[in-house]
């Protein structure tokens, strides 16, 4: 194990200040695991035996996110050719106290006398509203170790804190307090609309928060294959987001590409575990779309001109030909667009044409002859002249760099 890429790897988990550890298989304590929880504050029996047990499972070239009992996430990866395994957690996606505290807490069955001890060990573990922050981190981590794309991600879970086969009513209904289920659904729609309007913000922290009330107000399963119904789940909610995409001026075009892929990925999910994961990538996926394409504050001119020029850089996308193919005159879509965009629509096409060329540039081994092809700049000449006056340097000489970045610590 190269010791100058491990030292790069913690001293990158020090400074964002993330709970992680190296430790060599089999634990000799859950220490390490859960600041003492289990084996010494609560007490469970054979604590450290039950944890060996699930972490003797993970293989070389696995990336495992595990989320326990008390809802703590963990991310472990075992270091190449050897016993050791990186862990990092415990962490929090959501604050637990009050009501979220209580759930858990008689889910459990926990004894009144650890109630206070539970609670000060939720204060203790650091909390990341936005999991992406963990998950991107450690994905390129694991880059580093293993080689790019070289391993599998997979997700555990302990436990569901909610039976997943009670029925509606036995799950809802209170008999002193036989309005109870109209309240939660209530709740629940409420934690929706604010996830929608997170969502329509852009504002992924602000989302993920949003998502964390909403996803809380679990419903039961409406047939009996659990995994079914929340693939279903999912889809319905992938049709509010994809709605709320075009209602914050996101362009049909983009919104369709993305709410397919979507949907193929949650088809493609073959665990409660996973698709609960990916509803978060969901979420912040939305939120990403709308940060890049709403026109929201762009006239009804603008928007088409810009999702032509986004949909298509092969065409002929010059002045004249969007005037016509908008239906108004080259000199007013010419003053428009430099009012509302900030650059003249020529610079705003060349700016898009070597942004889509970066990525081909890196992404692919295409001639740097054909990626100006593809970017609607057939002359090359003109190609690198235009690649250097705005990236600063040659197609070759960013292909060469990108290269260079990624190769140093594999």
């Amino acid at each position: 194990m190269d010791s100058t890429l491990m030292g790069f790897i913690t001293d990158l988990f020090q400074m964002l200040s993330l709970p992680y550890h190296l430790e060599a298989l089999p634990f000799a304590a859950t220490d390490a695991y859960d600041k003492q929880l289990r084996e010494k504050i609560l007490g469970f029996p054979n604590a450290t035996e039950r944890l060996n047990q699930a972490l003797a499972g993970i293989q070389e070239r696995m990336v495992v996110n595990r989320t326990d009992l008390f809802q703590c996430h963990y991310i472990v990866m075992r270091l190449p050719d050897t016993e050791t395994v990186l862990l990092i957690g415990p962490l929090l996606y959501e604050r637990i106290y009050g009501k979220r505290f209580e759930e858990i807490f008689q889910k459990l069955r926990m004894p009144e006398p650890l109630r206070d001890a539970l609670s000060a060990y939720y204060l203790d573990v650091k909390f990341l509203p936005n999991p992406e922050t963990v998950e991107d981190l450690c994905l390129l981590v694991a880059n580093y170790l293993y080689g790019k794309g070289q391993y599998q991600v997979a997700y555990e879970n302990e436990s569901e804190l909610l039976d997943e086969y009670q029925l509606y009513e036995n799950l809802l209904r209170v008999p002193d307090q036989p309005f109870v289920n109209l309240r939660f659904i209530e709740e629940r729609y409420e934690a929706e609309n604010a996830l929608l309007r997170a969502v329509s913000s852009g504002d992924e922290m602000l989302a993920a928060e949003c998502a964390e009330r909403f996803f809380a107000k679990e419903i039961p399963p409406r047939i009996s294959n659990p995994t079914r119904d929340r693939k279903d789940l999912l889809i319905t909610l992938n049709t509010l987001l994809r709605k709320q995409a075009e209602a914050s001026g996101v362009h049909p075009i983009h919104i369709d590409s993305h709410s397919n892929s979507n949907i193929r990925s949650i088809e493609q999910q073959s665990s409660s575990e996973q698709l609960n994961a990916f509803r978060w990538q969901m979420v912040r996926g939305y939120c990403r779309l709308i940060r890049e394409y709403t026109l929201a504050d762009h006239s009804l001119p603008i928007r088409r001109a810009i999702t032509y020029i986004r949909t298509d850089l092969k065409a002929d996308l010059s002045l004249k030909s969007l005037a016509e193919q908008i239906q108004i005159s080259p000199g007013y879509l010419s003053a428009l667009f430099k009012k509302e965009v900030g650059i003249p629509l020529t610079d705003y096409v060349n700016r898009q044409r070597i942004s889509y060329a970066k990525q081909l540039l890196i992404s692919t081994t295409l001639p740097v002859k054909s990626i100006a092809l593809q970017c609607g700049i057939p002359n090359l000449y003109y190609f690198s002249r235009m690649f250097k006056r705005i990236a600063g340097m040659t197609p070759k000489a960013y292909r060469d760099s990108a290269d260079f970045h990624a190769e140093t610590f594999s």
